[in-house]
């Protein structure tokens, strides 16, 4: 049925937003004609990328890491 059943997405991940975050999210997705989970998906995997080809250097590059 599909060309590359991996590429299904099926997993999902929780994000909890408060008011003000979500209304960035819409405006700017509305702006991009996307949904605001696509905006996010792709926002995520842009960020992800930098990240993976050193992308963020200095003091920004503690942003985007986890803290324990």
């Amino acid at each position: 049925m599909y060309a590359d059943p991996s590429a299904i997405r099926v997993k999902r991940v929780n994000l909890s937003l408060n008011a003000a975050e979500m209304r960035v999210i819409e405006a700017v997705s509305e702006i991009n004609n996307m949904q605001p989970s696509t905006f996010i998906r792709e926002l995520l995997m842009e960020a992800l990328a930098k990240q993976i080809h050193g992308g963020n250097s200095g003091a920004g590059a503690c942003e985007m890491r986890a803290a324990a």
